[in-house]
Parts: C-alpha cells; structure tokens; sequence
C-alpha cells in the first residue's frame, strides 16, 4: 500500500511538474532556468525501487517535458540497479541539456555498478556542447574516482570554460588521492 501511494504521489508530481524549476542569475546577470535537486519524494521512492517503480522511471525518460525527464534520472542515480546505470548512461545523448547534466551527476553516483560501461560512456561525452555538462561529467568522474579517467580528466584542465577546468581540477585531485 505505501509503495503503490509512493508511486501515485510521484507519477503526479512529475505529471505536474511540482516545483522543478529554480531561477538563478549567469555572471552576466541574466536570469538561467534550472532544475532544482530531487525532491524528498525522489528519494523516498528510490528506496521502494522495485520492478513496478523502476518502469514507471524508466518511462518518464521519454516524457515531452524536459524537467520529467530530469527528475526520472535523478532518481535513477539513487537506484544501484544495472538498469538505472544503462538508462542513465542513455540520457547522456538527450537533447536537453539539463538531463545530460543530471545523467551525469546520476552517473557519478550509480556508476560503480558496471564502471568499465560508464566510463565508456562518460569519457566520449566529455566533448558535449554545454559547459555545464562537461563540467557535470568531469564531476561524476571525478565521483568514480577511477585512474583510468584521468588522461581525460586532465585534457579538462584546458577547456575554454572556466567551471569545467575548476572541476576538472577538483576531478584530478579526488582521483589522484583515493589511489
């Protein structure tokens, strides 16, 4: 009964959208359209995540709005299953930005499932469009902490975007001290 409310209560908050967006302001002072964290509820539910929730994730993946999406790779990356690492590993190649940088920061967090799987997913898309992306991917790289990313990690340092060489740093330094 609890998991069957749980489902209920997130198929609506994703449906309507809840409170999914925060504005903050860029360095030039112009308003940016963000995702906010997963919710409580996320987090809760991630917890019941059997066969029936994972599904209805998984499906959510392929919702029209963008922030439905991000949500349902939020909680992927609270879900240590193989699926939820595949899955999220696919929202790497969304057209939106915000899921490829919440698949990223999911990815981070789930990757140990299978890190030979993620890391041949990660490293390719380090070469995405967004700055904030690759900055997100160097972030869940550098989570994994796997001396076989560095080389990558390391060519960061050199990006013309200044967040993606300050985590790429930040990157370097978690990998090179959990060896």
């Amino acid at each position: 009964m609890k998991t069957t409310l749980l489902i209920i209560v997130l198929v609506a908050s994703l449906v309507s959208g809840g409170n999914s967006l925060a504005v903050s302001r860029g360095s030039g002072g112009e308003e940016i359209l963000q995702p906010t964290p997963p919710s409580d509820l996320l987090l809760i539910l991630s917890e019941f995540a059997d066969k029936k929730n994972l599904e209805i994730l998984l499906q959510k993946l392929t919702d029209p709005d963008p922030f439905v999406r991000v949500e349902a790779v939020q909680a992927l990356g609270e879900i240590q299953k193989e699926q939820s690492l595949v899955s999220a590993c696919n929202c790497l190649q969304d057209d939106n930005l915000y899921v490829r940088a919440y698949a990223a920061e999911a990815l981070g967090k789930i990757g140990q499932v299978d890190i030979s799987f993620t890391l041949s997913r990660l490293l390719p898309a380090l070469d995405d469009p967004s700055p904030y992306v690759r900055a997100m991917m160097v972030a869940a790289l550098g989570e994994l902490q796997d001396e076989r990313a560095v080389d990558s990690v390391r060519e960061c340092l050199h990006d013309e975007d200044e967040s993606v060489r300050k985590m790429a740093a930040w990157a370097l330094n978690k990998i090179e001290n959990s060896q």
